[in-house]
Formats: structure tokens, sequence, C-alpha cells
């Protein structure tokens, strides 16, 4: 039998972050600074709110766009962190962060339509604007710059067939956070050519300089912004699958047709879990972005001493991303030597577009016992690479 697949389906690689974590199976003792998951179990407030709310019949189909209530509660949030004042018409409720991502570039990009794509980016946008008959656009960004997207550099990207472009601050992998200026810039150009913008803010409550800013905000901007976040990263949640978007309420609108007959509506159950967190002491919230912040120190402080290594600090997310290009230009074959010889598992940052060749990611989801000893292990096998 022919094997029939899609050509977007059939041309996507495997992740290989899933890959890494496959491979580290094999071995023993492994440190995994892979995977971009906090290891903090969700609050037990949480779980018991959300258990409490199953055992009441919180268990049937949910409008699609969410819980009225969870609705209301997370705008009086959004209030909060960044002042925006938002109608329940203009948010809803997404399966993940990706469900957001999905409902808005399946709402907005026609086949050939163009996405544009600034890199090292999570991987997943390829799959996802493939799967929208979008085409990738990427736009490159270089480690002596810190990895700033930079507007001139956008513009020359520009052809009659883009439609949208992704912003993704603070970043992952790089750890960057694009300046206030960049994004008044990027917003004149959006305004300038008419595109629509996607800003996925998933790290927003870990940015450890100063305040998160977000595009949505410049003038101009809400009209044609579409936001991204989830409940994954600031609340420990990543296995409850549940994310939430806002925009303009002309595009929201859309973005429920694809939510509604691609998922029906988020699981009832993660999305108790989430009006449980919203209303639970933040205090236990902001103790995880302090964690964060000095594991990304520890990690920053100990890279830059290792021959060979050049590294930035980390200003938001918990990842830091160290080019090893006077060690090797072979990131993939850096990451499976140190996963062999060492047992750490970290991602080759060709993972994440070109611009990532030549580092790797290192995501701080250890203790600070356990990522010292990582450091230590590293630091082994580089002097040993390089000798």
């Amino acid at each position: 039998m022919k094997k029939k697949i899609a050509t977007c389906v059939h041309n996507i690689v495997p992740a290989v972050i899933r890959e890494m974590s496959l491979k580290a199976a094999a071995y023993k003792d492994v440190i995994s600074l892979g995977i971009g998951e906090p290891d903090f179990d969700t609050p037990g407030e949480i779980c018991q709110g959300a258990l409490g709310d199953a055992l009441a019949g919180h268990t049937h189909y949910t409008p699609s766009r969410g819980y009225t209530d969870l609705i209301q509660e997370l705008s009086l949030s959004i209030k909060e962190h960044s002042g925006l004042e938002l109608d329940d018409s203009q948010l809803l409720i997404t399966h993940g962060g990706m469900g957001g991502l999905t409902a808005c570039l399946r709402a907005v990009l026609e086949p050939g339509e163009e996405a544009l794509v600034p890199e090292p980016h999570f991987p997943s946008y390829g799959a996802q604007i493939a799967f929208a008959g979008g085409e990738m656009v990427y736009i490159p960004t270089n480690f002596e710059d810190g990895f700033i997207l930079r507007p001139e550099t956008v513009e020359k990207a520009l052809t009659p067939k883009t439609k949208i472009l992704i912003v993704n601050t603070p970043n992952n992998p790089t750890g960057s956070v694009i300046p206030d200026q960049v994004l008044d810039d990027l917003a004149e150009i959006a305004v300038k050519h008419d595109l629509l913008v996607l800003s996925d803010e998933v790290y927003d409550r870990l940015v450890f300089k100063g305040r998160h800013e977000s595009i949505y905000t410049r003038p101009g901007m809400p009209e044609r912004t579409v936001v991204v976040n989830s409940f994954s990263k600031t609340f420990a949640m990543t296995g409850w699958r549940l994310g939430y978007a806002y925009g303009p309420d002309w595009l929201i609108e859309e973005m429920l047709k694809v939510i509604t007959y691609q998922t029906s509506c988020a699981s009832s159950v993660s999305q108790r879990a989430a009006l449980a967190a919203l209303r639970a002491d933040q205090g236990q919230f902001e103790a995880m972005w302090r964690e964060f912040r000095e594991r990304c120190d520890l990690v920053f402080q100990r890279l830059k001493n290792m021959p060979g290594i050049r590294v930035h600090p980390t200003d938001g997310s918990f990842y830091v991303f160290p080019n090893i290009t006077e060690i090797t230009s072979d990131c993939e074959r850096f990451a499976l030597d140190l996963l062999a010889q060492e047992q750490v598992v970290v991602v080759p940052g060709g993972a994440f577009g070109p611009s990532g060749k030549g580092c790797v990611r290192l995501a701080c989801t250890v203790n600070k016992d356990r990522l010292s000893e990582a450091m230590d292990r590293l630091e082994r096998f580089v002097r040993r690479y390089q000798g």
C-alpha cells in the first residue's frame, strides 16, 4: 500500500528535545537539563481545588471560550500584572499555550502566506505554521548581539506574502528579553506594513531584570496583536495543558472557531485548577521565580569561567544558551558525547534554527545541588574535550 501522508506532516523532523530525552533513558544517574519544565510540583491547594470542583460536577464540556468565572479571574490577574483592561470577548482559554498558537495561525494564514519567525525559536512554530498551510521565514539573530531581534532585519525580510510576525519575549531558548525601544520599533513596522503580530509571552512572569514589556501595549497594536500565554511555567502546571490568549475581539472570535472544531474546549478539570491557581497565595510562585533566577545565575557564573565557552546572563525564562564554537562547531556531537561521557542532557542549539548552531540550551530545572553537579561534570567534560 502506498503511504499516503500529508507533505506538511511528512516533512516535519522529530523533536530533538524529545529525542535527547529518549537517548538519556539508556543511562544511569542522568542530570537532565533538556526539557523546559519546572521541577516544582503543582501546589497542593491547586490540585485540591481542581479535585473538589471535579467531585462537585465540573467534569463536563465547558464553553469553548472557557469557564466564565475563569475568564473573569484571568482578566483581573492580567489587569493586576500588566495594567490591561480586557473585555471577556477578547479572552479565551486554550489547550496549552500551543493551543493558542495553533488557533491564531490557523485563523489567519492562507496557503503560501508567510510568517516571520525570529530565531533561535521555539521549535513548534515551524510545524504549526506548516499545518496552517503557511511558510516560515527565518529572521536571524546572533550571539554577539545577545540574540536581540533587530527591526531592520525584520524589514528586509518583508515580502508581499508576509502576513504575521511572531515575537517571543522572554525567549526560549536564549533567555533574552526584547528591549523596550526594539518593541517600539517593531510595532511601528507592524502598523506601517499592516502586519499581524503573535506575541508568545509564556515566560512573562520569569523576567529577572525590570518588568515584562509587551508589544501589545504599543500604539496601534491592540487591534493587530494576539498574546499567547500559559499556566504551565508560572504555576508549575505543565501537565494540566492549559493556556490562554487575548487580542482584538474580531480575531479572538475567529480563533474560537478553530478551538471549537479542533478540541471543543479545554479540559474542565484543568480549568478549575487554573482558577485555583489565580486565587492562590501568589507568594509561592514568586518564590519559584527567585529560585529560577538564582539557578540561572549559578549556571552563568560557572559557564563563563569554563575554557572555550562564551555565555550571556539570562534576562528571562529559565534557560541559558552558551556558545561552544571555540570548542567545536558540531553542537549535536558535543551534546551526544556529553550525555555518553558525563550523563548530562543539553539540547543542541541547531534544534532552534540556524542562528542556534554553535550553542547548546541548558534548562535550569533541577535544584541547585544537582545543577552544581551538572556544572562539575560539564567542566570536566569540556576540559577533556579540548585536550
